[in-house]
């Protein structure tokens, strides 16, 4: 049972990766440079506004997945010592790698609740600097994903 438990965790803890991580990356380095190069303007904010809006209960979902099976991963892996306590490889790489995971969500929180780039987006007049901001925003967490999936590969390795 608990081989079936931990297989089933880690599967559900990947999962969550696809609409996290895959969507800001697709966002960056597919959607953003079509919206760009066909040239920015009120119709594309909605688009990208909605995009946001509809994406929203996914990367919700996503983290919830994360906090309940890393819960679990983390506890029954052979290199947590503990709590707080990083006296190995292993630790380090996990502590790194949820503070990096906890600026995603410091950052999501900066761009989408007290800067207001969704809402920006669909505005007649802020649009422009609102995809830059967006776009910034979106190249960001593409970036603190792709690290975050490279601690957890050396975690693994460890």
């Amino acid at each position: 049972m608990t081989q079936i438990l931990a297989v089933s965790s880690l599967w559900l803890h990947s999962l969550a990766t696809i609409p996290f991580v895959g969507h800001y990356l697709l966002l960056s380095l597919v959607y953003l440079p079509a919206f760009q190069a066909q040239g920015f303007d009120e119709k594309s904010g909605l688009i990208l506004s909605g995009i946001s809006r509809r994406s929203r209960g996914w990367l919700y979902g996503s983290l919830l997945v994360f906090v309940v099976t890393g819960t679990y991963l983390m506890l029954t892996d052979p290199g947590y010592l503990g709590f707080m306590n990083f006296g190995n490889l292993w630790g380090i790489l996990m502590l790194v790698k949820h503070l990096l995971v906890l600026g995603m969500i410091g950052m999501g929180f900066w761009f989408n609740a007290v800067l207001r780039v969704g809402p920006m987006l669909s505005s007649k007049t802020g649009a422009s600097p609102a995809f830059d901001r967006f776009r910034l925003y979106a190249n960001l967490m593409a970036i603190l994903g792709v690290l975050v999936l490279l601690l957890t590969a050396l975690a693994q390795a460890y």
